[in-house]
């Protein structure tokens, strides 16, 4: 039987593990997710008719074009950015062209190099945790089919001037290839490169209702374009991509510009206080833009996440790279850091 080469030994992290009940800072969730009296009011709305509905995505795709500034034909909401990354190399992506991304990112953006048959050409940060732009400018050329920039980017929490973006745009513009923004951090940092989509015709961007606003178990992303590129990955979606129960919320987020400024604030002061504790403490702490923390540990990071799962903690450790040994803190409201900050002091001790 025929298997595609590019899936047969593409290799996947899987997650099987249980991870209810437990402190989660491993994967840039909110810990504390939306309050439950929003959550128990929009639950009212889900009847059984409802769920026995197919989902229908039009009033979503008005209220994302309004909040973002944008007309409908330029949106089209995907199951989480994740299915928006896949459907741009999809649709997109030349075979055997490259790939352009700094190092280290998001994981998937090298899977999908791999799984679209692609060349994955990573530009390593500088020794002080700066991009190097010039070398990833340098880096497109006419073989070039997809770059990819994070803004703010994961892991790391670096981001890009708005001139530094618009010349790698230009500079991929020169040889035809696209420029992905990916902007799942955007409402922890309020720059956006969304107004360039009126400008530049091979950018798209994209959001993510995961993080801010804590709705990563429903999967509601999307992406933003010109019409061309939304029509054309449209085209290569699945019939009904996002669940009516997803869309609701998503629906309902956005009616609430109160609720969404109250996750941020919550989100920085938690952040803010762990900072200091850190760097009061003596750690060597990177704490930029997006919900998280990095910082190096006096003790063996690995043994320090086995030993924190134990307490019902779960943090992200690397093992390779510049980030080698350096422990990834999702952050969140004060109280969660506080219960953070208990069981680390005791393993670390």
């Amino acid at each position: 039987m025929y298997v595609n080469e590019s899936i047969k030994d593409l290799y996947r992290v899987k997650f099987h593990e249980d991870r209810a009940n437990v402190l989660r800072l491993d994967m840039n969730e909110s810990p504390e997710g939306l309050p439950l009296s929003f959550v128990e009011e929009v639950k009212r709305q889900i009847t059984p008719e409802f769920l026995a509905t197919y989902p229908q995505k039009d009033r979503l795709v008005q209220q994302v074009s309004a909040h973002c500034g944008l007309r409908a034909d330029q949106i089209t909401i995907t199951n989480g950015s994740d299915e928006a990354m896949r459907l741009a190399f999809q649709c997109f992506g030349e075979r055997g062209k490259k790939v352009v991304t700094v190092t280290p990112t998001f994981e998937m953006y090298g899977v999908y190099a791999a799984m679209f048959g692609m060349e994955h050409v990573t530009i390593g940060y500088n020794a002080d945790f700066t991009i190097p732009v010039d070398q990833l400018l340098a880096s497109i050329d006419e073989t070039t089919g997809i770059v990819v920039i994070l803004n703010p980017n994961s892991p790391i929490g670096v981001t890009y001037t708005e001139d530094e973006a618009r010349a790698i745009i230009e500079k991929a513009g020169t040889v035809g290839a696209l420029v992905v923004i990916d902007e799942a951090y955007h409402y922890f940092y309020e720059p956006t490169f969304m107004p360039l989509i009126a400008q530049y015709r091979n950018v798209i961007v994209l959001r993510t209702f995961s993080k801010l606003c804590a709705i990563a178990g429903l999967r509601v992303g999307y992406a933003a374009g010109n019409a061309q590129l939304i029509d054309y990955m449209e085209k290569a979606e699945s019939t009904f991509n996002v669940s009516n129960v997803g869309l609701l919320f998503a629906e309902e987020i956005l009616k609430r510009p109160d609720l969404m400024e109250a996750q941020r604030k919550a989100e920085a002061e938690g952040r803010g206080w762990l900072t200091e504790q850190l760097v009061k403490a003596g750690y060597q702490v990177l704490s930029l833009e997006g919900n998280f923390i990095l910082f190096k540990p006096k003790g063996n990071a690995g043994d320090l996440v086995a030993a924190l799962k134990k307490r019902g903690v779960w943090i992200r450790d690397y093992s390779s790279g510049m980030l080698a040994g350096y422990l990834r803190i999702s952050t969140g409201c004060l109280d969660y850091m506080r219960r953070f900050w208990d069981a680390f002091t005791v393993v670390e001790e």
